[in-house]
């Protein structure tokens, strides 16, 4: 195995000294534009449109071919990815390793297909398996063996898709909690010593983390996996009725932080109300508007531990976090990549939840917020259809800041 520089280094000569080259391209498209002018031989420009094609190809796709045809090649080759992937992040004008690491994925979403199984990973599964979850972990960290056994004792459920030619190594994994009611605050899942006694009294289903080996980013394998988990646990226990997530918010704060700086002096009507404006800036009265209070409150430290603060900041971070998760769109979809994730999955936007996930992370992305998104069974598909023609947002239960933020969202 190369070390991290040779690795680098290695990437690098494969993105660009045997990528498609330029001169073989121009050459065959040149022969094919000149061919579709002057001739009419059908068979001609068939024969020179395969050879423009062949020009175009990578000649690197072929050395990853034979190696997915090697023992262990796929697994190989998804670490090949993640290399790529993290070389990227560090060195993003690469816009040769870029390509090459989009054409891997394309090929590794292809060579899934029909090789996958599902299995329920626990205690008792090989040890190999189970330090994986750990090892790839990335919503809610394992701190220890212990932590890994909690999550996979009574009322919990861990699900993975393993791939045929690497039976001990899940490619995705989501875990689940059985629990009467729809869970609001993750710690509750993570740190509960005493779950529920009887699994046959479960009413809900609660998917709180979905993770992905990092070379497998961008192939969609998490849509499939709710789907099939939720078939099984029907089949097993028929008594739940609720297939709900707990999921983050990643880029909320990110995002308030960038719309603070742009509308501090003059904050847009009807997202937060009147009187929990009032409540804020009577905690800073320095502050001239709503917005200048949040920001002060969120650059200042200790405010998690000051009961008054928390409860002014409450219906704002809510009112804002459901804005967010409605309103605020790339191109016509939901800007956060978790809400999209599940809307364009058919799940229906349930709830916001306030100090959700209260750890240090939970606080960095979102303010604690944490979001519950329903897949209600019969109403999937038809979420789906309307979320991918235009945007739509489908909603489920009655919380008020969803129902403030749906009716901005239809003023607009």
């Amino acid at each position: 195995s190369l070390d991290n520089v040779r690795r680098t280094k290695f990437l690098h000569t494969l993105a660009h000294e045997f990528c498609a080259p330029k001169g073989k391209a121009r050459e065959a498209a040149t022969a094919y534009v000149d061919a579709t002018k002057q001739s009419e031989d059908y068979a001609q420009t068939a024969h020179l449109a395969r050879v423009l094609r062949d020009s175009l190809t990578p000649q690197y796709t072929e050395l990853f071919d034979q190696i997915n045809r090697l023992p262990n090649g796929f697994a190989f080759l998804v670490h090949m990815r993640a290399d790529m992937l993290s070389h990227i992040r560090l060195v993003r004008d690469d816009t040769a390793c870029r390509a090459m690491s989009d054409a891997l994925m394309k090929k590794l979403e292809t060579w899934i297909i029909g090789t996958l199984d599902l299995m329920r990973i626990t205690w008792n599964s090989p040890a190999c398996t189970i330090e994986k979850l750990g090892q790839y972990e990335s919503v809610h960290a394992v701190k220890s063996w212990l932590d890994v056994k909690r999550r996979l004792g009574s009322s919990r459920r861990c699900f993975g898709f393993f791939h045929r030619s690497v039976p001990m190594e899940p490619l995705v994994f989501v875990w689940v909690a059985l629990t009467d009611s729809i869970s609001s605050n993750v710690q509750s899942i993570l740190r509960d010593r005493e779950p529920m006694e009887n699994e046959h009294d479960a009413k809900c289903a609660i998917f709180y983390s979905i993770n992905s080996q990092p070379g497998l980013s961008g192939v969609d394998l998490g849509n499939f996996l709710i789907k099939r988990v939720v078939r099984v646990l029907r089949a097993d226990l028929p008594n739940i009725s609720t297939f709900c997530t707990l999921s983050p918010l990643p880029k909320f704060r990110s995002w308030l932080e960038q719309w603070l700086t742009e509308g501090l002096t003059n904050p847009p009507a009807n997202i937060v109300s009147t009187q929990a404006a009032k409540q804020l800036m009577d905690l800073v009265p320095e502050a001239t508007t709503w917005t200048m209070a949040l920001k002060h409150i969120m650059d200042s430290r200790g405010w998690t531990s000051d009961q008054p603060t928390l409860s002014a900041m409450e219906p704002v971070v809510l009112a804002l976090g459901a804005h967010y998760l409605v309103n605020v769109k790339r191109s016509n979809c939901a800007f956060d990549p978790v809400a999209n994730f599940h809307l364009r999955n058919g799940a229906c936007l349930h709830r916001v939840n306030w100090r959700g996930n209260s750890s240090y992370n939970g606080l960095r992305q979102s303010l604690e917020l944490m979001c519950n998104y329903n897949y209600v069974l019969d109403r999937i598909e038809h979420n789906n259809e309307r979320y991918v023609r235009d945007g739509t947002i489908a909603v489920s239960g009655d919380d008020p800041y969803i129902a403030r933020a749906m009716a901005l969202n239809a003023k607009l």
